[in-house]
């Protein structure tokens, strides 16, 4: 399908609906009256104008019948590739027990502190979906619908079922490629993979995907917004919001252009029951930067250059006397980092790294991360009035100090309470995690600050970067996480439950 054909229709819609409405106009509205009093038929003229094209004419229809091919085509061409994932995993969970009322005057307060919550066993079904890649049979879908699954079974549109493994996960980007199963994998149907940096605010998507185990469901919409972060889907995000309607069972489905090309899977929504009209899809783009290391199931190797990039606010910007738009600004630079190396500074506004454009701070994350280790890089930035071009070699993130390097689900970045820092809170002994930046669109900005110090973590003293990042990898965000916090601004400590959105 040409892109040409899609815009032709969508001029001929527009139009269409001009041509509609104008005669509506023209018409007037029986019994409306003017400002003077007069109603609007009165006041017509007395030779009437040619008629526009009303819904019953041959011109409208056929217009309509041009529509529904094109949404038709694109539909019929890309779902066969959209497979039904069903997984099974063992969990555990709390043993639910008959409560004796006489039980607490007879049992030691020290019961359950040795012998532990009780617990039993039990199987967990889900169910998603997922995009057919090749005729090896690699298939790509979000990391929290394979994590920890003991089985997989992949049912194709044709009618075809096959067992799966996983090849590959990436939880920092929620991605993740397994592989169909058996000697009879073949003649599959796959899809094609779109640019999501081409994409456009108002275009026309489709959602296609399992939705409450409702296979090969076909919604349609628009692109809502682009380079959403802080949605608590992954450590990396930059995702394309739809109103094209997503549910569970949509997750790692494919979001389609009107070419027929995947340009992001499917992988959150607004809401805990269903649809509400805010999706969010991860950029296909971000998969191909990957797509090698998780068909091979190896790990993802990230670039850094140990810079805590900030928005620029127009305070900061106003601050430090940048007139320029866009930018993220290197609020600190590591010692000894490729960035340090290279000579950034902090205070120093980053407006383009290796020929992009930088227009935010998580757009450097980005960029940064998907270079590989050991290239060499341009950097733009702005300094003191000056347009500086500086050369680094990006490291291996794999290999950088780890402490506050990276954000967790939250979208907060952290750092260990020292000695030293307690000493300065007047907290002598107090130990935890200090809060160093929270995103204002992060899910926690309304419960925690910049200062803040975390305590514990689902009721688990936390005491070091380490051990609270340890705890947060165990958590789904969906299902939320129980801080235990030091209030910077009262002093006082306080418990703040945060739940990052649900996965579809």
């Amino acid at each position: 399908m040409r892109r040409g054909l899609s815009v032709t229709a969508l001029v001929l819609a527009g139009m269409g609906a001009g041509l509609f409405v104008s005669g509506a106009l023209g018409r007037g509205v029986p019994g409306a009256r003017t400002a003077e009093g007069a109603t609007a038929a009165a006041r017509a003229p007395a030779v009437e104008a040619e008629k526009a094209p009303t819904p019953e004419t041959p011109e409208m229809r056929d217009l309509a019948r041009k529509l529904d091919s094109l949404f038709e085509a694109v539909a019929t061409n890309a779902s066969p590739g959209v497979v039904l994932i069903e997984t099974e995993s063992t969990v555990r969970v709390p043993a639910m027990r008959f409560q004796n009322p006489f039980e607490d005057f007879f049992r030691s307060p020290f019961d359950e502190q040795f012998s532990g919550p009780q617990e039993r066993q039990m199987t967990r079904r889900a169910l998603g979906s997922g995009c057919i890649l090749d005729q090896e049979g690699y298939v790509v879908t979000n990391n929290h619908m394979v994590k920890g699954a003991d089985t997989m079974t992949v049912k194709l549109p044709d009618g075809r079922s096959f067992s799966a493994k996983t090849a590959g996960t990436d939880d920092k980007t929620d991605l993740a490629v397994i592989k169909l199963q058996g000697s009879d994998v073949k003649d599959l149907p796959t899809v094609t993979l779109g640019d999501s940096d081409k994409v456009n605010i108002g275009q026309w998507v489709l959602a296609i995907g399992n939705p409450f185990g409702l296979r090969h469901t076909v919604s349609a919409g628009i692109i809502s917004a682009t380079g959403r972060t802080g949605i608590g889907v992954a450590q990396y995000e930059s995702l394309i919001q739809t109103d094209a309607a997503i549910n569970p069972g949509n997750s790692g489905g494919p979001l389609v252009n009107l070419d027929g090309e995947v340009i992001g899977i499917n992988t959150a929504i607004v809401g805990r029951t269903g649809n509400v009209g805010i999706g969010f899809a991860i950029p296909i783009n971000m998969f191909k930067q990957i797509r090698e290391y998780l068909v091979e199931g190896k790990a993802v190797v990230r670039g850094y250059l140990g810079i805590f990039p900030a928005d620029l606010t127009p305070e900061l910007a106003k601050a430090f006397h940048y007139e320029g738009k866009g930018g993220a600004l290197a609020q600190e630079v590591m010692a000894d980092s490729p960035a340090g190396k290279a000579g950034v500074q902090e205070g120093d506004v980053i407006v383009e790294f290796n020929g992009h454009k930088i227009q935010d701070a998580n757009a450097l994350r980005e960029r940064v991360a998907a270079t590989k280790p050991g290239t060499e890089a341009q950097v733009k930035v702005w300094r003191e009035g000056k347009e500086l071009t500086l050369t680094v070699t990006t490291g291996d993130l794999a290999s950088a100090p780890k402490e506050g390097i990276e954000r967790d689900w939250l979208g907060l970045r952290v750092q260990t309470l020292t000695p030293d820092m307690a000493r300065q809170m007047g907290r002598p002994g107090l130990e935890g995690v200090v809060i160093a930046d929270v995103p204002d669109n992060s899910p926690a900005a309304q419960y925690v600050s910049a200062g803040d110090v975390i305590l514990s973590v689902n009721r688990q003293r936390v005491m070091n970067v380490a051990q609270y990042k340890g705890l947060m990898a165990k958590i789904e965000p969906a299902a939320g996480v129980l801080l235990r916090v030091l209030d910077s601004q009262t002093g006082r400590t306080r418990f703040a439950f945060v739940r990052g959105n649900p996965a579809p």
